[in-house]
């Protein structure tokens, strides 16, 4: 008997040999035919087609797999979650942290921790706008929050002054002699005009001639000196300005004619600088002053006696966005509270106290779209009861409407209320003599205790 089973291996060999010498070839074609390719696999191997609905052959393009990129992704996650995570900082028992409800967004702190970064790159002082009411009268508070903060990113000078004589202009900060200048501010309401207001919410008229003269003290450290001084203001030309650095014989500035804010900048390390003005008419309006540094950081104070703060909201929008050109802000920070809340408020009249404060805060996001916000949230205040002097009824309410403003605004949040101490700190102060028999202001030594708890807080955030 022959032996069919040695032939059948030789011819299945034969075969396979030929069929492999043929997947081998490249493509064929007959008249023009394209033939098509041997391909052993094609009966376990799925086709694959390239982007034209070509067929195309296994080398041309792998087929997906799916399953397998699945399993390699549950990989990946899985061994990022056996990384190690940095633990998060705790904050130290007795600080009173910035609350950041931004979710990471524009208004949110992140913007100003990425300019205190950026800080050498600027080309200008990283600048701070803090609004609020008799709390910060005359620099308290904002000194040494400003001091501490030129100690750790540089900078130097107080800041932003008024032209003339205002109840914000006593500061031991820098000394103002002025003359000319006449004040008007949104608590002037006979003679103020809410078209010609400024960032400050003041603007000064004048006619004929004006002088200003700002030197620097030793109150704190960095107000000694400055690198740069600036004055601000609108006119319809005609007018000239001189700024004398140090006495000496200075820079003229003839501005022309411009709706929109404009500014003249003399440099130098001054201790003095005296700005005279000539020809102004009825219609140039002045806002203010700057003494700075080239770098840095900068905090302006606009402190408003009396202000609840709805007032910001009738800043001219056209002037704000106009100040962020020539003046560009990176924190705004708005402390209000003392001035709105009392004894006999409710959740109903608070409630609608941040609903108006809500429009001032997006007024400033609009006109400041890359600023962060900070809300700082009222202070305590003391009020008289049969146990003794006690938190007046409605700061603690004010404080959780404040809050929640902040929450629903997307801004960051700080309590004051808590920094001070929480309920009843007020008495304590007073009995430190920190504050006044008032049981609502405070003097230079809590100004400096909790202007370094608020830069505590930043810096930790920043941290």
């Amino acid at each position: 008997m022959e032996n069919n089973t040695a032939r059948t291996f030789v011819l299945v060999g034969t075969i396979v040999s030929v069929l492999l010498f043929m997947h081998l070839l490249p493509q064929l074609s007959v008249a023009g035919t394209a033939l098509r390719p041997v391909n052993m696999l094609s009966d376990v191997v799925p086709e694959v087609y390239g982007d034209d609905g070509e067929q195309g052959g296994l080398l041309q393009q792998e087929a997906p797999m799916p399953l397998l990129a699945k399993v390699k992704a549950e990989e990946e996650e899985k061994k990022e979650a056996e990384k190690p995570k940095r633990p998060k900082r705790p904050v130290p028992k007795d600080m009173t942290p910035v609350i950041d409800f931004s979710n990471g967004g524009i208004h949110g702190m992140e913007g100003f921790y990425q300019a205190l970064d950026k800080r050498k790159e600027l080309g200008r002082p990283v600048r701070i706008a803090y609004y609020g009411d008799s709390f910060i009268e005359g620099d308290i508070l904002t000194c040494q929050l400003r001091e501490l903060l030129q100690k750790k990113f540089g900078g130097s000078g107080a800041g932003w002054v008024d032209c003339g004589k205002t109840t914000n202009a006593g500061r031991p900060t820098i000394r103002q002699t002025t003359s000319g200048f006449v004040s008007h501010s949104t608590m002037e309401r006979k003679s103020f005009l809410s078209a010609r207001q400024g960032i400050s919410q003041r603007y000064f008229t004048l006619e004929g001639s004006a002088q200003l003269t700002l030197s620097g003290t030793s109150w704190k450290p960095r107000n000694a000196q400055w690198e740069q001084a600036s004055l601000y203001f609108v006119t319809n030309g005609g007018m000239t300005i001189k700024g004398m650095p140090n006495g000496q014989e200075g820079q003229t500035f003839q501005p022309g004619a411009s709706e929109e804010v404009q500014a003249v900048t003399v440099s130098d390390s001054m201790k003095q600088v005296k700005w005279t003005v000539g020809g102004a008419g009825a219609g140039d309006v002045f806002f203010g002053a700057v003494v700075e540094g080239r770098g840095g950081i900068t905090l302006d104070n606009f402190a408003m006696r009396g202000c609840s703060g709805l007032s910001l909201a009738s800043i001219p929008e056209a002037t704000l966005r106009s100040f962020a050109q020539v003046r560009p802000y990176d924190l705004i920070i708005i402390h209000y509270g003392l001035n709105a809340a009392g004894p006999s408020s409710t959740d109903k009249s608070l409630n609608h106290y941040t609903t108006q404060m809500s429009k001032a805060i997006a007024l400033f996001k609009r006109c400041f779209p890359e600023a962060a916000i900070l809300v700082v949230g009222v202070s305590d205040r003391g009020q008289r009861a049969a146990g003794g002097v006690q938190t007046m009824k409605g700061i603690e309410l004010m404080l959780s409407h404040q809050k929640q403003m902040a929450q629903e605004e997307g801004v960051a949040f700080f309590s004051m209320f808590d920094a001070m101490g929480g309920r009843n700190a007020m008495a304590e102060f007073v009995k430190k003599g920190w504050a006044g028999k008032d049981y609502t202001h405070i003097g230079m030594k809590a100004g400096d205790h909790l202007g370094q708890k608020l830069y505590e807080a930043i810096v930790f955030g920043y941290e």
